[in-house]
């Protein structure tokens, strides 16, 4: 009874076991150097073309020989790329056929020394290098370490940056000494240095006081720019750029605390919202006690209190196409900017004049 009964199951097992043998395959290589030693440690990545690469990707190490196999794979095309460290990334593409075993070798060749630095001076991704302009870039990390959460800070990075103001109305940022004239107020007067932001212009001088939010990368270009970013950049233009959504969940949480009671706060959300949209959420808090005590109102001023926060959506339906909208709102509202006498000096005229003397 009992043989007949494991009989009958293997009877119904074995279709579906053939079946599931008919429809896969595998994939395997040997991953070498361009003198044809093997690479045993290296990393093998296994992705299905058309799915997710979160979803679909598999993760292989290829073994002391060099070599490498995958586990049974349904029957398709997929992207398989091999990657070590001190050596180029390799990528190709394999179809697996039905109980089939695909072959990739791969022949990693050394990384090139390189420290190139993408920018967008010119309205698209290029190597720094390859700008025929002068052109200083601060990444976002670096940003971020060093506290330069706005232009004020931001200045004390870069060469022949400068940034004046003496009240959000009278700011003006100045390259090589050239830019808007320092007054009582210049609401009315264009910029001689341009303010952009994921290529948006912001006209307002008082929009260079106000917090980053979620910097990946500044890019101070010095001399006119006006053939690509308009006339008030005759002495150049500071082009900020922000992070963009991922389709890879991601979080980020900062706290900084400093003298005068000053806490920073930054926090960053991203991930993937349907198909093809992802979206990313960034906030940036500044509060600080004033420097300078009022003995007649008894108050401090010259405090901070800074808010902002951005939103992002992108949708990428393809690889050739990506659109994002990003809408910001930041405030200050800080009692600061406050005027300081350092001293009456005597004058050595005398208080009546005599007419000779005016003579």
């Amino acid at each position: 009874m009992f043989r007949s009964f494991i009989a009958a199951a293997l009877i119904l097992i074995a279709p579906a076991f053939v079946f599931a043998q008919v429809n896969t395959g595998t994939i395997s290589g040997v991953v070498k150097d361009s003198s044809g030693g093997v690479l045993p440690g290296a990393s093998v990545k296994v992705v299905r073309d058309g799915a997710n690469a979160a979803e679909a990707s598999i993760d292989l190490i290829a073994t002391g020989d060099g070599s490498y196999r995958s586990e049974p794979l349904a029957v398709g095309a997929y992207r398989v790329a091999a990657s070590l460290d001190g050596f180029e990334t390799t990528e190709r593409r394999v179809a697996v056929g039905a109980g089939q075993t695909a072959t990739a070798d791969f022949t990693l060749s050394p990384a090139r020394f390189s420290q190139s630095v993408v920018v967008t001076a010119r309205r698209i991704e290029e190597a720094a290098q390859d700008v025929p302009i002068p052109v200083s870039v601060v990444k976002g990390d670096l940003v971020s370490d060093t506290g330069a959460f706005n232009v004020n800070r931001l200045k004390e990075m870069i060469p022949t940056v400068q940034f004046y103001s003496t009240n959000p109305r009278n700011s003006a940022i100045n390259i090589r000494g050239l830019g808007a004239p320092f007054g009582l107020t210049n609401d009315g007067l264009e910029q001689g240095v341009g303010l952009y932001i994921d290529g948006v212009y912001y006209a307002r001088p008082a929009s260079a006081t106000l917090d980053f939010l979620d910097v990946d990368q500044v890019e101070v270009l010095r001399g006119p720019e006006g053939t690509l970013f308009g006339k008030n950049t005759t002495a150049g233009a500071l082009n900020v750029t922000t992070r963009k959504p991922s389709f890879t969940r991601g979080a980020e949480v900062e706290v900084n605390y400093g003298s005068l009671q000053f806490v920073q706060a930054k926090a960053s959300l991203t991930g993937p919202l349907a198909k093809s949209w992802a979206g990313r959420i960034s906030f940036s808090g500044t509060t600080r006690e004033g420097t300078v005590f009022n003995t007649k109102t008894r108050d401090d001023v010259n405090n901070m209190n800074n808010v902002g926060v951005r939103g992002q959506l992108l949708y990428a339906p393809s690889a050739a196409l990506a659109i994002t909208l990003a809408v910001d709102d930041t405030r200050q509202r800080a009692n600061g900017y406050t005027q300081v006498i350092e001293g009456v000096a005597p004058t050595l005229r005398p208080a009546n004049p005599s007419r000779s003397a005016v003579r």
